[in-house]
């Protein structure tokens, strides 16, 4: 049975946060610090899954470099985000948040322990597959285990794999995928039957409880142009909500749906969402500035100097105490029937 999907309760607001702005963590956005103080409790997860094999396929690979950002040069102007070293720290930073979310898990889907074949799409650093990967024993993110392999393809292309999958998982794909219907196809054609299905994202529309989201316009601003650019690009941002229905169009049964509200400062009251929101104010100010280059530039014709006034402005938003904004986070999954 299709479940219903289920939408956080208003998060309560801790009013000592809610005066004045953050000048601490605002200024860790311009230094780069703040993020480099994270890297051992993004990497201290560990779960163990013996015997599987988890191919990671990477969207696109090698480099170009515009607007001072490197870029993919697989398939070259087909991905508008860089991969350079900023972004990719962006990327690990997003997995740990999830992994807040989901109180330690990497998948909501109910996979159990020992799925043989998994498939990572878009894996981006690869951080979500050797997780999933390793054994207990291994103590280093660097070090990829011997059951994790990376290959270099275009998800969007016909798959060529002759032996289906227990579980395929994709993440943080939005504004990344022009025909999301053909994909979810492709799933389904390539999963054992009972096999799993997830795909996770962010919807692209700033939110608040209490109405305070509308004190951040040019935030609000960024997201409504950002969904313009995927639209005009051919990838858009508007259809996470409907990835339900897609995934049950595609044959899917038990279609699950997750929505999780992330808020974008340490303002609620709740400690676990306060951290994940000191982590997410950091996170958002990456991807607006990772954003903004190659949808806004090359896709709507933006100038550098008016991104970069839009960016700062944005910055001066997100370290406003005042604002309790926040994203929905969707997490859906469905299994291939027996």
């Amino acid at each position: 049975m299709v479940q219903d999907r289920h939408i956080a309760a208003p998060i309560e607001i801790d009013d000592a946060a809610s005066v004045g702005s953050d000048p601490i963590e605002s200024g860790s956005l311009e230094s780069g610090s703040y993020l480099a103080s994270l890297s051992s409790s993004i990497r201290e997860y560990k779960f163990v899954l013996p015997q599987a094999y988890i191919w990671a396929s990477a969207y696109v690979a090698f480099q170009t470099s515009q607007n001072g950002r490197r870029y993919h040069a697989y398939h070259e102007g087909a991905y508008a985000i860089p991969n350079d070293d900023e972004e990719q720290d962006r990327m690990d930073l997003a997995h740990h948040i999830y992994r807040l979310l989901l109180k330690g898990d990497l998948q909501v889907a109910p996979v159990g322990t020992s799925p043989q074949r998994v498939l990572d799409l878009g894996t981006g650093t690869g951080i979500w597959a050797v997780q999933f990967a390793e054994y207990v024993h291994i103590e280093q993110h660097d070090w990829v285990p011997p059951n994790c392999i990376f290959e270099i393809d275009d998800y969007e292309s016909p798959w060529v794999y002759q032996t289906p999958f227990d579980f395929i998982h994709g993440r943080e794909l939005e504004g990344c995928v022009a025909d999301e219907d053909k994909l979810f196809r492709q799933a389904f054609e390539h999963l054992k039957p009972g096999g799993y299905f997830e795909f996770d994202g962010a919807h692209a529309v700033i939110l608040s409880d209490d109405g305070t989201h509308e004190n951040a316009p040019n935030f609000q601003l960024f997201a409504d142009e950002l969904r313009e650019a995927g639209r005009k690009f051919g990838k858009s941002f508007d259809n996470v909500p409907s990835w339900k229905e897609k995934m049950e169009k595609a044959g899917f049964t038990g279609v699950t749906e997750w929505v999780a509200k992330v808020p974008l400062r340490a303002w609620p009251k709740d400690e676990k969402l306060r951290e994940i929101g000191k982590y997410q104010q950091v996170q958002q100010m990456l991807a607006v500035e990772s954003y903004t280059p190659g949808f806004f530039s090359r896709v709507l014709g933006w100038k550098n100097e008016e991104t970069q006034v839009l960016i700062a402005k944005i910055r001066k938003e997100l370290s406003d105490k005042s604002i309790h904004a926040y994203i929905n986070t969707h997490f859906v999954y469905g299994q291939k029937p027996e």
